[in-house]
């Protein structure tokens, strides 16, 4: 078998339209032994079109799509291949030099894998593990390079978990400026274990040239609120042009999607140049038209900033103007607090409360999320637990304001994520949690379970599902969700010989002044 020269994959939970919902992404870090394959494959993430004889794959990941562009200055377009996972030996064989492979999470080391699969393979890892012994196998056979990028690549960065996964380069950083010359040394041989890379311009970025999984676009890239915990930290910020984002969604609308997605790392800061990170509404609303007026449904975002949504409540109404969103159209979007007390957002994440002061910030969470209900916005909100220097009084900070956005009914999910440390030296683990901080994982899904019969018409909402699907996936979601309760319960009696009634009643706003 010939093969192709150049073959660009990623693992099988990344190669999905995840029905049009990205909130399905999740189930990817759920735990892969409580979760029949078949409701991941079949239900939630079915795989993209793929043609059936070669294994192309007619939809991939933005960053394979980047790096797809930047080969096709030089290569000819059939030597360059995008492929299914699951089909790689139909294009992998004796011309095949280099096999590129894109990750997010592949060991399933991120937050939100760490929390949702606590000591258990994860779907996104059990699948890369897959993908990497099916590519071992092939590499012995065509002795081809294995490059790999992306926003997981750090966590395969160590000779050993190359060895085992038959990685022969990892890149960390933004390969789009150096991806040509990457590939073409790896084709010599000639290129190291690790490199650290970082685009210079935004000139220099490629366009993609085939559509996105979901129809996502890149729309900018880095945020420059500099929270010490974020790897985005350390990429400039760049904003996308235009006319150049609307030639990227036209390729995914000629395709077949019917809406536009756009990545960010802080949307709202699209077109800011303002010291105090106040929103750039013209840019903003000019994007938004600008887009939209291509025929797409909606625009739809995955990131914004609570401050930056506070600061600018008329902006946010006019982006629904434009989406058309009213109560039987709302659309959802990631927003981090990571932490309610006002001493760890000063230390960790202070401009992240830009144009507010630290000590406004859980003020700024509260009127944000009102202002995205208002609209017509649902808000899934993470914060983290765990800091290395987290004292119980910081703890107890974010309690309160989960309480209160429990108390008024916030139409949103709150999602509790493990602090995890790039370093893996001050990574926490649930047996790690203390009293206070259980709590405040129990007060978040608490809540979750509270709002969930108002959630699941925005997560099962999709023209694909029938009725009778519907009814069962929302019979799944409740049952993962008091999965999740019933684990956190029998956490707690192991961790503290006690049940959650008897530990949360020390951390409730009543008991704020409680010494413990």
């Amino acid at each position: 078998m010939a093969g192709k020269r150049i073959v660009l994959t990623a693992d099988r939970s990344l190669m999905t339209n995840y029905r049009g919902n990205f909130l399905y992404g999740f189930i990817a870090c759920g735990p892969y032994e409580l979760v029949p394959e078949w409701v991941f494959d079949k239900l939630f993430c079915p795989p993209v079109e793929t043609d059936p004889i070669t294994g192309e794959a007619k939809v991939a990941q933005c960053g394979l799509r980047r790096v797809e562009g930047a080969l096709l200055k030089e290569y000819r377009r059939d030597e360059v291949f995008v492929a299914n996972p699951d089909m790689l030996d139909k294009c992998i064989g004796e011309d095949t030099k280099v096999v590129g492979i894109n990750v997010m999470d592949p060991l399933g080391m991120a937050p939100v894998t760490t929390t949702m699969s606590p000591e258990k393979l994860s779907y996104i890892a059990m699948k890369f593990k897959r993908m990497c012994a099916t590519i071992i196998q092939l590499k012995k056979k065509y002795n081809f390079k294995v490059l790999v990028g992306g926003n997981g690549a750090w966590e395969l960065a160590k000779p050993d978990r190359m060895r085992i996964h038959g990685i022969d380069t990892v890149v960390i950083g933004e390969a789009d400026e150096v991806a040509l010359d990457l590939f073409k040394d790896a084709e010599k041989g000639d290129i190291p274990p690790l490199l650290h890379t970082f685009v210079r311009s935004i000139d220099n970025i490629p366009e993609i040239q085939g559509p996105t999984v979901n129809s996502l676009i890149e729309a900018m890239r880095g945020c420059g609120r500099g929270c010490d915990f974020c790897d985005v930290n350390k990429r400039s910020k760049k904003d996308f042009p235009l006319d150049r984002l609307q030639r990227e969604a036209m390729i995914n609308l000629k395709y077949g999607f019917d809406s536009i997605w756009l990545q960010s790392d802080e949307m709202l800061l699209y077109g800011c140049t303002d010291k105090n990170f106040i929103p750039n509404k013209d840019a903003l609303v000019e994007l938004w038209s600008g887009l939209k007026s291509l025929g797409a449904k909606f625009v739809g975002t995955t990131h914004m900033t609570l401050s930056a949504v506070t600061s600018s409540p008329d902006l946010i109404k006019e982006l629904s103007r434009i989406n058309n969103m009213s109560n039987e159209r709302w659309l959802a979007t990631n927003l981090g607090f990571e932490t309610a007390s006002p001493r760890l957002a000063k230390k960790h994440l202070s401009m992240k409360t830009k144009p507010f002061q630290p000590e406004e910030w859980p003020e700024v969470i509260k009127e944000g999320c009102k202002i995205l209900n208002d609209n017509y916005w649902f808000p899934a909100l993470t914060l983290i637990v765990g800091w290395p220097d987290e004292t119980i009084d910081d703890t107890r900070d974010t309690i309160e304001i989960v309480e209160y956005l429990s108390s008024t009914n916030m139409r949103g999910l709150i999602a509790p994520l493990l602090y995890q440390d790039f370093s893996e030296k001050n990574s926490m683990h649930f047996g790690n949690l203390n009293e206070a901080q259980f709590t405040l994982f129990w007060r978040c899904w608490e809540h979750n379970l509270n709002v969930i019969n108002d959630i699941i018409p925005i997560i099962v909402r999709n023209k694909t599902y029938g009725i009778a699907m519907k009814v069962f996936m929302t019979m799944l979601i409740k049952a993962g969700t008091w999965a999740i309760m019933r684990y956190l319960k029998g956490l707690c009696r192991e961790l503290f010989g006690e049940l959650p009634e008897d530990i949360i009643s020390r951390y409730t706003k009543k008991s704020m002044t409680v010494s413990v």
